[in-house]
């Protein structure tokens, strides 16, 4: 498993290599950076055609041994590929957490995790999994470890983007310990 990020603030999303698959900005970045993610982990030069499962989830029908989950927030896009089911999301500390926190975390979350680091974990399992509520899915932390609410799954959180929290969840492989970052002319014209 690999995981990518790039900083696209002040970038034109008009030049991203890609478009995108929905209105929200972002989404023509997030596609460059998959693109991107495939020629660094396959030496594919092109992105695979895409379709969306039964929940909405994209993925290669011509390649279902390669999995991908893409994420953006303001100014920056993730994209992680692997060989097994991934899932994974970047969130910006925009300072909505503290006013969230006490509706979407328990007592026991709000000790061991900030806001986004939750959120950002509760995505990236339901993007590998699809079951569950980003309300209630409960995590912890015992000696250091991420304890999902779902048995066998992997989970790590990130602080590498600056200004955001992102994370990764598996069922076969730990996420990795760092991301990689990609400069910004990598996924524009």
């Amino acid at each position: 498993m690999l995981i990518f990020y790039a900083d696209t603030r002040g970038l034109d999303e008009g030049r991203a290599l890609c478009l995108g698959r929905s209105r929200a900005p972002g989404s023509a970045f997030a596609y460059s950076l998959l693109r991107y993610a495939l020629e660094v982990w396959k030496g594919a030069p092109e992105l695979p055609e895409i379709t969306t499962d039964g929940r909405g989830k994209p993925y290669f029908p011509e390649r279902p041994d390669w999995h991908f989950s893409l994420s953006h927030t303001r100014g920056f896009v993730l994209a992680a590929v692997s060989a097994a089911p991934v899932g994974a999301d970047v969130q910006l500390r925009d300072g909505r957490g503290e006013r969230l926190a006490g509706r979407l975390m328990s007592e026991s979350e709000r000790e061991q995790f900030d806001f986004y680091e939750l959120w950002s974990l509760r995505e990236s399992l339901y993007k590998l999994t699809g079951e569950g509520s980003l309300r209630s899915l409960r995590f912890e932390r015992r000696g250091g470890l991420i304890v999902p609410p779902h048995e066998g799954a992997r989970c790590r959180v990130y602080a590498d983007i600056p200004g955001c929290s992102a994370a990764a969840a598996s069922l076969v492989e730990p996420p990795p310990e760092r991301l990689i970052r990609v400069a910004g002319a990598k996924i524009c014209s």
